[in-house]
């Protein structure tokens, strides 16, 4: 119940964070926006903790709540036009509502197959232990998991890109006002989102991939976000033409980053609660 209460709060406490740093005014923009992106990153890296150690309901309870939010804004009349207030709008239209969602449904997922995992292991190594200390006995090392993560850092890159080349221009008509919502136009969607709940899903094989791509869209970012002080502010609008903004990119790679190192301490937890188990009982 906690970690569904705290995911809920989590939820929408970044995306309201999120709307504001997107709408911050030029004169303050690098100051303002960089407070708004360390909060959404200490509020993060909180309640992952929180769901890593208690359960991974709070990871599902989040995505949820942001699928709520944008299922509201698509539903609406006039889409986000409907909003009351200019930095909602903004945050409906940069698509960060869903794509929060989606990540958050699949890191959820990923978190709860990492614990499984980790209590797996757990109980291998306490056997392995075991049959060392016998005399005569050969154990059978556990299997290796270079392939996991030799595949997580492409696998998380082709869900992003997949994501990067179907969600802007979909979703940019499908919130528009007077536009008619199309098979096609909802296909990409939902594919979209697809693809990044499967990047965040992949945290059940191997974190190292949402553990690196998060960093890599944070420093992709940080020029554009310093307003021309660092070079290549530019690169992001050249590489993604048609969104997302350095705002919701960095966003993107904090919450992606939260999911990864989510779903390791829910793996070593489960690792250690199978260990603490079987040598209490032996």
């Amino acid at each position: 119940m906690l970690t569904a209460v705290v995911g809920v709060i989590f939820a929408l406490s970044v995306s309201v964070l999120l709307g504001l740093a997107a709408t911050a005014p030029a004169p303050e923009s690098v100051l303002r926006t960089s407070l708004l992106l360390g909060a959404i990153l200490l509020l993060s890296s909180a309640a992952t903790a929180l769901f890593a150690g208690r359960s991974s309901l709070g990871a599902l309870v989040t995505g949820l709540t942001a699928l709520v939010a944008q299922s509201a804004a698509f539903m609406a009349p006039i889409h986000a036009s409907s909003l009351p207030y200019p930095w909602l709008q903004k945050l409906i239209s940069t698509g960060f509502v869903l794509i929060l969602a989606a990540l958050w449904l699949g890191g959820s997922w990923g978190m709860r197959l990492a614990r499984r995992a980790g209590h797996a292991q757990g109980q291998a190594a306490f056997r392995l232990t075991q049959a060392d200390r016998t005399v005569g006995s050969t154990p059978t090392p556990p299997p290796s998991r270079r392939r996991d993560h030799l595949l997580s850092l492409p696998w998380v890159l082709a869900g992003l890109a997949l994501a990067a080349f179907l969600l802007p221009r979909s979703y940019l008509r499908a919130v528009a006002p007077g536009i008619q919502t199309g098979p096609l136009m909802l296909g990409a969607v939902l594919v979209s989102v697809i693809a990044l709940a499967a990047a965040g899903a992949s945290t059940a094989r191997s974190t190292l991939g949402a553990r690196v791509t998060g960093p890599i869209l944070i420093l992709l970012a940080v020029p554009a976000l310093s307003d021309d002080m660092i070079p290549g502010g530019h690169l992001i609008s050249r590489l993604l033409p048609y969104g997302p903004d350095a705002v919701v990119l960095a966003a993107i790679g904090i919450e992606l980053m939260a999911i990864g190192w989510g779903a390791h301490m829910a793996r070593r937890q489960g690792r250690a609660n199978a260990l603490a188990r079987l040598r209490s009982g032996a």
